[in-house]
């Protein structure tokens, strides 16, 4: 931004490096780049200090910054010596003249001139009307939006717009009659008695209030970037195994028949895996450009109406509400989202998927939820795959089910936000899935474990019974399949969903013991080297009997006996590693399995082992 030397020394320079800006003269420590201060005068005009108060042509002989007739005073100095008498009145009289209108000119009014003392910042009055445009301002004359909105900036919220909730309609239009020049109305949402405004100077909206309003920031929301390298060496690809995964076998093109589900997202294009027709609601218009539609929205869409080998999906049956809210960037903010849920609630939608989301918290999407919420909808949310220890919002909002990653191995990604709000996870690494122009591909993130737990869920509510959303998410959260930590833990959530075990809960005969997961735990005063820590988890339907689990860590094997095991109950087993984690010592290998006893069958013998390999910290 280029301001006149006034304005810079003011805002930006004690007063007297100030001073000697304005002469010319560099700062001490810092040279200003020509560009920034000069600019070029038409031909035969000589070159002029931008906005400095006094300065004239420039010499290259000296002089900078002398006060406008010290170069008269130097030349008739200079020409003293040998000049004639006669010469000398001529000389008096004309010094006579300038000193006179020197003094009068010094007596007038002067010009003000906005390249030397900026004008003072001003609200046009009235709507520009067609043949009068609106004043336009030098940057420097007038402060941006964002120089009057510091709140905003610093939250990290929207400069120069706000969303006003009011108690009843009534006032929201009271509001209105009140908004003049300088309030732009730029959204509406009657259902929640709130405005989207904008203004150019925040003392012009804060003129408006009467008391009955709440205030609030809008953020910007977006589609959660692909983690770029932060996916843990050793994770294993979903790929196109998801109904396997879930436990699901046979036909499944039926599931979800009659379920609404809401992807608020970039929009779903057209694609031949998918059989049921898609409605649309565009909170955005499109770019106009195929080929730069963002594919994000369609890849969610697939993981739950999905079909065939390639692209496979949990509820194909389903009906997907596609509520365009973002555009071709992945771009979008929290009006448009709290639009996107109010819109997908009053066109049906039991289900409602965000992939997207913010560490800003809204308290206008915060009442779309309660809006949802008392209306019988369900919303899942992503937590977001910036690998810290927070979680997106709306995904962080009581009432939302938050959705972590794990690869296909259940074990937690280390992109996938963690948090006391995360209630689930579902594979998120290498999933494949539709995107624009019949193609598929593998995706990775938070936004796409989402879908998965939404399909299972619209799944469950078509063949478990007719069940409304909330007691199929129960139904669900009942039977997940242990990960992580034993129960719930902040990275993983309760575990993840296994449609196989919801719909088996009632038939007796089912034996199944899996090694849900191996972790190392940290060194303890009784363990130097720290332990490994084996989950066992009955899945079966039948409680089990001194189940036997034969543990390998780094060649030292150990059994242990686990006299009884109810269904859906977990066990830990700990082990100690015998060995220090030191650099160089090699790798730690840990192999657990479990096998039954009394001639039983374990009915999914693949999930009755697991191999995985350690490294020593600081080890390549």
């Amino acid at each position: 931004m280029h301001f006149p030397c006034a304005e810079v020394a003011a805002r930006h320079q004690p007063d007297k490096q100030r001073a000697d800006h304005c002469r010319g003269k560099p700062d001490a420590d810092k040279k200003p780049p020509a560009a920034a201060r000069w600019r070029r005068i038409p031909a035969g005009s000589g070159r002029w200090r931008r906005g400095c108060h006094g300065a004239g042509p420039m010499s290259d002989a000296g002089g900078h910054g002398k006060p406008r007739f010290w170069w008269l005073g130097r030349g008739l100095w200079a020409s003293l010596p040998g000049m004639k008498v006669r010469n000398w009145a001529w000389i008096l009289v004309f010094a006579l003249v300038a000193m006179l209108g020197y003094w009068l000119a010094g007596t007038a009014v002067p010009e003000k001139s906005v390249r030397e003392k900026p004008a003072p910042v001003v609200t046009p009055r009235g709507r520009p009307v067609a043949d009068e445009p609106a004043p336009r301002f030098r940057r420097e004359d007038r402060a941006p939006a964002r120089a009057v909105d510091e709140e905003a900036r610093m939250l990290g919220a929207l400069e120069g717009e706000r969303v006003l909730v009011f108690k009843d309609q009534a006032a929201l239009s009271r509001f209105l009659e009140r908004a003049g020049q300088g309030i732009r109305v730029l959204g509406r949402l009657d259902a929640l008695n709130a405005l989207r405004v904008g203004f150019s100077d925040y003392a012009d909206l804060a003129a408006l209030f009467d008391g009955g309003e709440e205030l609030s920031f809008i953020f910007p929301v977006n589609t959660p970037p692909l983690p770029d390298g932060s996916v843990q060496p050793g994770a294993v690809a979903l790929g196109n195994r998801l109904l396997e995964w879930l436990g699901i076998s046979g036909d499944n093109s039926a599931w979800g028949t009659g379920v609404r589900i809401a992807i608020l997202d970039t929009g779903v294009a057209s694609h031949p895996a998918f059989q049921s027709i898609i409605r649309a609601i565009n909170l955005v218009d499109f770019s106009g450009d195929p080929s730069a539609l963002n594919g994000h929205g369609t890849a969610v869409a697939s993981l739950i109406i999905g079909s065939g080998a390639l692209t496979p999906g949990v509820a194909p049956g389903a009906e997907i509400l596609s509520v365009r809210v973002a555009n071709d960037l992945g771009q979008s903010d929290s009006f448009l989202l709290a639009e996107g849920i109010i819109a997908a609630v009053d066109s049906g939608a039991r289900l409602i998927n965000i992939s997207m989301g913010s560490f800003g918290e809204s308290a206008l999407l915060r009442n779309a939820i309660a809006y949802a919420q008392e209306r019988g909808a369900l919303i899942f949310a992503a937590a977001g795959n910036n690998g810290v220890d927070q979680v997106y919002y709306p995904a962080a909002y009581e009432g939302v089910i938050a959705v972590g990653a794990v690869d296909a191995g259940g074990d937690h990604l280390d992109f996938s936000n963690s948090g006391s709000e995360i209630a689930v996870s579902a594979p998120g690494y290498a999933v494949n899935a539709a995107q624009p122009g019949g193609q598929a591909a593998a995706f990775t993130g938070t936004s796409f474990s989402t879908p998965i737990v939404v399909g299972a869920v619209a799944a469950v509510m078509t063949e478990a019974g007719n069940l409304t959303p909330w007691q199929a998410w129960q139904l669900v959260a009942t039977y997940l399949n242990d990960t992580g930590a034993a129960g719930w833990d902040a990275q993983s959530g309760a575990g993840t969903p296994d449609i196989g075990r919801v719909l088996e809960a009632g038939t007796p005969g089912i034996y199944d013991a899996a090694v849900a997961s191996q972790r190392i735990l940290a060194p303890d005063a009784g363990n130097p080297y720290g332990q490994v820590e084996i989950l066992v988890q009955n899945r079966g339907t039948e409680p089990l009997v001194n189940t036997a689990v034969q543990i390998s860590t780094g060649g030292t094997q150990t059994s242990h006996n686990i006299t009884t095991l109810a269904p859906n109950a977990v066990t830990t087993v700990l082990v100690p590693i015998t060995r220090p984690p030191v650099a160089g010592s090699g790798e730690l290998v840990v192999d657990s399995r479990v096998s039954l006893s009394g001639g039983v069958t374990d009915a999914k013998p693949s999930n009755d082992q697991r191999i995985e390999t350690y490294a020593p910290a600081g080890s390549p």
